[in-house]
């Protein structure tokens, strides 16, 4: 056993892509984790109340830094996703319509690495995400449409 005497600071050395891949896999174990539990312990009503919390909180976190339009929407959920996550997603509109379309999605891809999930549970999973995002660009006084095509997805949001 190695016993040090002396105090070491420890300096972060980790790249972005490194700690946005770590993040990446830490939050999505935690997410499907807890919605496990949340399905086994209460049941489809306690997963609904559970999501409406966590989309809340985005809700509040989003009109904070001053989401009005359906671009500035767009923009603040690509910047989050892009620094929190490194997902690649593009954006384009303007104060009636916006959209965000993700090349590639790293809270998808760290879900896929840590689940082996059935197609029809990747079904489920899409829709529960359509919905959340549906329900969202509600709480904007927006219409939420999402189209998948393979591993594509399309978010729009109109007012």
């Amino acid at each position: 056993m190695t016993v040090s005497l002396s105090k070491t600071i420890v300096e972060p050395k980790w790249s972005t892509q490194d700690i946005q891949g770590t993040v990446a896999i830490v939050h999505a174990r935690t997410m499907l984790t807890a919605m496990k539990h949340v399905a086994k312990l209460g049941g489809d009503k306690a997963v609904d109340e559970f999501q409406t919390e966590l989309r809340n909180f985005r809700v509040e976190s989003l009109k904070k830094v001053g989401v009005k339009t359906p671009i500035e929407l767009v923009k603040a959920l690509a910047e989050f996703e892009a620094n929190l996550f490194g997902s690649k997603i593009e954006i384009w509109g303007d104060e009636t319509k916006a959209f965000m379309a993700y090349n590639q999605c790293a809270m998808w891809n760290a879900m896929k690495k840590i689940g082996q999930f059935t197609e029809q549970q990747e079904e489920e999973m899409g829709s529960k995400f359509a919905h959340c995002m549906q329900m969202l660009a509600k709480e904007f006084g927006f219409k939420g449409e999402t189209k998948f095509e393979g591993e594509a997805c399309v978010l729009s949001f109109s007012k």
